[in-house]
C-alpha cells in the first residue's frame, strides 16, 4: 500500500514551517495595529494559545479565526498583565540606577537582592504566557505559577534561556528571517519548554495522589 505524502516527515516539517511564518506575520500584524503597546500582549497570547493547540495536537487550529478569538477575548487581561510586567521592569531599572549610587556593604547585600530578583522577574515573564494560555486561573495566581513553575524547574527555565539566546544569534545571523519566524520560532520554544514542566508537576501530582488518597 503506497504511504499518503502527507503523512511524510517532509510533509509535517513543511507544514510546521509555512504555520510558524504564518503565525509570526500575523503577530507582527496585530501588533502594529494595536499600536504595538496595546497590540503587543494580545498578539503573543494569541500566538501561544495557537501554538500551545499545535503541540498538543487539538484537530485541525483555525489560525487566523482562533488569532481573532482570542484577542478579543484576552485584550484586558493581556494587556493586564503585560503592564504589571513593565511595572515591575520598570521598579528594578530604578533600583538598578540606584544601587550605582552606593558603595561598600550596602552596594554588595543590595546587589544580591537586585540579582535575585532580576532572575525572580526573568523567569516570571517567561513562564507567564505559558500559563496564561494552559491554566485558568485569578490575574494573581498567573504570576504565582509562573513563579513557582520556574522554581521547581530551574533547569526548564535556564533552557529556555539558552534557546532564545541562541535563536537570538541566529536571526542576527541570518536577519532576513526575522520577518518570518523570530516571534513564533521562540514562542515555540518556549511553550514546548513550558509543557515539559506542566507534564513533569502533573505526574508528581499524580503519583503522590494514591498516597494522599491512602
Amino acid at each position: 500500500m503506497q504511504k499518503n505524502w502527507t503523512d511524510t516527515p517532509l510533509y509535517t516539517i513543511a507544514d510546521w514551517v509555512m504555520k510558524l511564518a504564518y503565525i509570526n506575520l500575523l503577530w507582527f500584524l496585530f501588533t502594529f495595529l494595536g499600536v504595538i503597546i496595546l497590540g503587543f500582549f494580545p498578539a503573543t497570547v494569541a500566538m501561544f494559545t495557537i501554538l500551545r493547540q499545535m503541540l498538543l495536537k487539538e484537530g485541525s487550529v483555525p489560525i487566523f479565526k482562533t488569532f481573532l478569538t482570542v484577542i478579543k477575548q484576552e485584550f484586558v487581561r493581556a494587556n493586564a498583565i503585560g503592564l504589571m510586567l513593565v511595572v515591575i521592569g520598570y521598579i528594578l531599572y530604578v533600583d538598578f540606577l540606584y544601587l550605582g549610587t552606593t558603595d561598600g556593604y550596602l552596594h554588595s547585600i543590595l546587589s544580591v537582592v537586585f540579582i535575585v530578583l532580576s532572575i525572580a522577574y526573568g523567569a516570571v515573564c517567561l513562564m507567564i504566557i505559558p500559563v496564561l494560555v494552559h491554566f485558568e486561573l485569578s490575574f494573581s495566581q498567573y504570576f504565582k505559577h509562573a513563579f513557582l513553575f520556574s522554581v521547581i524547574n530551574p533547569h526548564i527555565v535556564i533552557f529556555m534561556g539558552a534557546g532564545i539566546y541562541i535563536a537570538y544569534r541566529l536571526f542576527n545571523f541570518l536577519p532576513g528571517l526575522t520577518l518570518f519566524f523570530f516571534g513564533s520560532l521562540i514562542s515555540l520554544f518556549i511553550m514546548w519548554s513550558a509543557t515539559l514542566a506542566f507534564n513533569r508537576v502533573e505526574k508528581k501530582q499524580q503519583r503522590l495522589q494514591p498516597s494522599e488518597d491512602k
